[in-house]
């Protein structure tokens, strides 16, 4: 039968699940539980370390018996949890030694291992005592100062300065406010009630300016009708006499004329 697309992709995914599992993760033999360092820490793929308690600061490696410490991170990778090298490389040195490949470990306690660091070589006894104390601090930084990653550390001052500076500012804010501020409050209180009492002075006044103004309008607009009226009565006056003047005038004029007449009749 003449399979299609869809039967041979069927066909490759059950291939596919049916197939072999991938090969477990060896684990890493044990370790012998001892170790050359007092502290020992791990920063940005560089190891830090301190033979002595009196040592200064830890000192970056260069190579553990020959081995350098890329090598050592490579070899701590191909066995035991994939999560777990570094702690490897701090606690199980010597199991990574045997992973390696290397053959420069000391087979006992109390035998010296040559250890190369960025400012010369030094042979060293690996103790168990050693060992105790790495096992417990190596995730911490065993106080090294590489681990205290000085960048952050100055941010964290920073802002922890920022915050103690903005309590303090608070606390002086309000001290200031309980201090000066009811003395303001009261300032402000009086001059709100001298300012009130000023303006309602004004209107008053004002009130009292208008009610004036408006009884002296009425006034003058009794006057002026008064005049008004006193005026016409004038004019009315003026224009009976014009009229007598003009109608005794036309009368004389009358006269004369009829006397002339008469006077003509006579010659």
């Amino acid at each position: 039968m003449k399979k299609d697309i869809f039967d041979q992709m069927k066909d490759a995914k059950n291939k596919g699940q049916s197939g072999a599992q991938p090969a477990k993760r060896a684990d890493c033999p044990k370790s012998d539980q001892l170790s050359p360092f007092r502290a020992f820490c791990i920063v940005q793929g560089e190891i830090f370390v301190k033979f002595n308690d009196t040592d200064d600061k830890c000192r970056k490696i260069v190579s553990i018996g020959g081995a350098n410490t890329s090598a050592l991170f490579a070899a701590s990778r191909t066995c035991g949890a994939a999560g777990e090298w570094k702690r490897r490389v701090a606690e199980e040195l010597s199991a990574v030694y045997f992973v390696g490949g290397w053959e420069e470990w000391p087979k006992s306690e109390g035998e010296p291992v040559e250890v190369e660091l960025e400012d010369g070589n030094f042979s060293v006894p690996i103790t168990a005592e050693n060992y105790e104390l790495i096992k417990d601090c190596w995730a911490r930084g065993c106080g090294c100062e590489q681990a205290a990653n000085p960048k952050m550390k100055g941010v964290l001052w920073s802002l922890l300065a920022i915050c103690v500076f903005g309590i303090g500012w608070d606390s002086v804010k309000l001290t200031w406010e309980k201090i000066f501020g009811k003395k303001k409050d009261k300032e402000k209180k009086e001059k709100k009630e001298k300012k009130e009492k000023k303006d309602k002075k004004e209107k008053k006044s004002k009130k009292g300016d208008d009610e004036v103004t408006g009884d002296e309008s009425t006034e003058t607009k009794s006057e002026k009708d008064d005049g008004d009226d006193k005026s016409a009565k004038d004019t009315q006056d003026t224009d009976a006499e014009g009229k007598e003047e003009k109608e005794e005038k036309e009368e004389d004029g009358k006269e004369d004329g009829e006397n002339a007449m008469d006077a003509d009749k006579n010659e």
